[in-house]
């Protein structure tokens, strides 16, 4: 019987002792050929029903941290064969695989509407402001604008360039507006959704955040499609906010990913899949809008986005199931709500194998790296000069390389996994953005352009992997208000760091556009120094916690040899008393029956 074996059947001995009977048969049948006739003891022993928790609890033990799973014997896998047969948890795994699959549909939907309607929005708003800053200069708004941006003509250098200078100002301000509008009301609302997330259920945390999306975009499309003041804008973006905003559909996203998957690698490639995925239905979305934009101009996109959204918000309310049974959900009051959002970086956790300071600095590595996407620059970067980017050329790019980041970040996640550790992919990762930050920074060129979309290609998996690793630390009741405090977080961090790098932006365009970006990579550092210091972190405790576990058995094994060695030697002492007694009868036995004569 392995180790492993041993360690559950301790663990269950104490439940009671129809399961103690249950792991006693096992053990007795502990070599495969017995396997069948084991789980037929077992069931005749405990019941069907005693015996299928039994297993489920095993099958949960079973999902610990490679660095205990190692000590393990290898005949433990013989009890992974016996779990796997057990009905219940196929049947458990079927409806996790379709969840999952409706899961990637319905958000797949939702990028891709997301992707069309941002690709044309993000555009249209800087033209809108051309149109203020050139007035009668500018013409034929829907065509030329998106063909030759920075109206070049047949000419190598533009000449409008201060007052696309001062457009590029103004769309940036505006953009930092419109994110404040957003991001400010949003944050409250997370608050709420987490305080309730383990009680509300699944579902609402995405129909929610889906609706206010939905308002937000009809309102920008009303406002492009009757040429209104683009201050009608911000009631569609309050809404959303009210509504969660973005950050409350990845938290329902990620959140729903974590209950339908199991702890480990697993679920981080899961995670990383789904958004891969997403991803990769936002990013073919903007090589259709390059050639949409320039064939029928910049709402008809919109409304298609809107469209597609609509589509995924009606799939969503009629085919997503639920996940969180209600009837274990303890009921807890709003400010009991708001503290377990954050009690995760205030208290020790329950499970004796992770810490505080775990939480704390994924928190941070979380926080450094959401600050680095709080721009909204990239669009504008990429059609002013020196780049002056058409809706084509920025499509074709942003899909091809996006698809690729989608592709190559899964792929190499998956050979890595085999080698390293999560937390190493992560810092991989990082490395990987800050490469892409700072070749933008000192880009004057398109080829330096393409060579920065090429070294970032794996910052896409940073935020799905840590998400990941901090899901393993907590149990399923948990996970809604974990992932609510990252939701918050988000929103705080995008909203402050998203506003002053805009801002930075439009003040800076004049003297060095590249000096939000290397701002931004400087930024990505910090987030990897604490990352690797995370890491040695754990490398340490799991080295001292194997270094305890091996001192523990050799202790155990020496007691052993120790107790068989006074056994031997106790045997051996009562030998040889035993003969010398009998040598003893014999030499004086004669002598004294002499003596007794004389």
């Amino acid at each position: 019987m392995g180790v492993g074996t041993c360690h559950l059947a301790a663990l269950n001995n104490s439940a009671g002792n129809f399961r103690g009977q249950a792991v006693t048969i096992f053990c007795a049948f502990g070599k495969e050929e017995n396997l069948h006739s084991a789980r037929s003891s077992i069931f005749s022993h405990c019941g069907k029903t005693i015996c299928k928790s039994y297993l489920r609890r095993v099958r949960r033990a079973s999902n610990m941290p490679k660095s205990y799973e190692s000590l393990l014997d290898e005949e433990d896998t013989s009890l992974k064969q016996l779990i796997d047969e057990d009905p219940q948890d196929d049947e458990d795994d079927s409806r996790k695989r379709r969840n999952i699959l409706t899961l990637i549909i319905t958000s797949s939907l939702s990028m891709l509407g997301f992707g069309i309607y941002g690709t044309a929005y993000s555009q249209w708003i800087y033209v809108r402001f051309e149109m203020d800053a050139l007035g009668a200069s500018f013409s034929k708004l829907d065509r030329s604008a998106a063909k030759d941006p920075c109206f070049r003509g047949n000419g190598s250098d533009s000449p409008l360039g201060p007052l696309l200078m001062e457009a590029q100002a103004n769309s940036a301000h505006f953009s930092m507006l419109t994110m404040l509008c957003a991001l400010i009301p949003s944050f409250f609302t997370n608050l709420l959704l987490g305080a309730y997330a383990d009680q509300i259920g699944r579902r609402l945390i995405f129909i929610v955040p889906l609706t206010g999306y939905l308002i937000r975009v009809a309102n920008v499309c009303a406002v492009a499609y009757w040429n209104l003041d683009v201050r009608f804008i911000l009631i569609g973006y309050i809404i959303c906010g009210l509504a969660g905003d973005f950050a409350a559909y990845v938290m329902a996203l990620y959140v729903y990913t974590a209950d339908n998957t199991t702890k480990g690698k697993n679920r981080s490639f899961l995670m990383v899949l789904t958004s891969a995925v997403s991803w990769t239905c936002s990013t073919l979305s903007h090589f259709a809008s390059g050639y949409f934009i320039e064939a029928v101009g910049y709402v008809w996109p919109m409304v298609t986005g809107l469209a597609v959204i609509t589509l995924s918000f009606v799939l969503t309310v009629l085919l997503l199931q639920e996940t969180l049974d209600k009837s274990k959900v303890k009921k807890v009051s709003l400010c009991q709500g708001i503290k377990g959002i954050f009690s995760f970086y205030f208290d020790e956790p329950v499970n004796p194998l992770f810490k505080r300071k775990d939480f704390i600095l994924l928190g941070l590595v979380f926080f450094a790296f959401s600050s680095s996407l709080g721009s909204q620059i990239s669009t504008i970067f990429l059609m002013n000069e020196p780049f002056c980017w058409g809706s084509r050329q920025m499509g074709i790019v942003n899909s091809s390389f996006g698809l690729a980041h989608s592709v190559l970040s899964t792929i190499v996640m998956r050979l890595m996994q085999m080698f390293f550790s999560d937390e190493i992919l992560v810092i991989t990762s990082l490395l990987s953005s800050v490469a892409n930050r700072f070749v933008f920074a000192f880009a004057q060129y398109d080829w330096q352009i393409y060579i920065g979309y090429g070294v970032g290609a794996l910052e896409v998996s940073v935020l799905a992997v840590v998400r990941a690793i901090l899901s393993r630390m907590v149990p399923q009741e948990k996970r809604g208000s974990l992932f609510a405090s990252l939701a918050v977080m988000e929103t705080a961090t995008v909203a402050a760091s998203g506003a002053g790098l805009n801002e930075m932006y439009s003040k800076t365009v004049n003297h060095w556009r590249g000096l939000t970006y290397f701002v931004i990579g400087c930024i990505t550092v910090v987030s990897a120094i604490i990352m690797i210091i995370y890491k040695i972190m754990v490398y340490k405790r799991e080295s001292s916690s194997t270094t305890v576990s091996i001192e523990l058995e050799l202790t155990q094994m020496n007691d052993l040899d120790k107790r068989s060695n006074i056994a031997t030697i106790s045997d051996g002492v009562e030998k040889l008393q035993a003969e010398n007694l009998k040598e003893n009868q014999v030499q004086f036995a004669p002598t004294d029956f002499e003596h007794c004569l004389d």
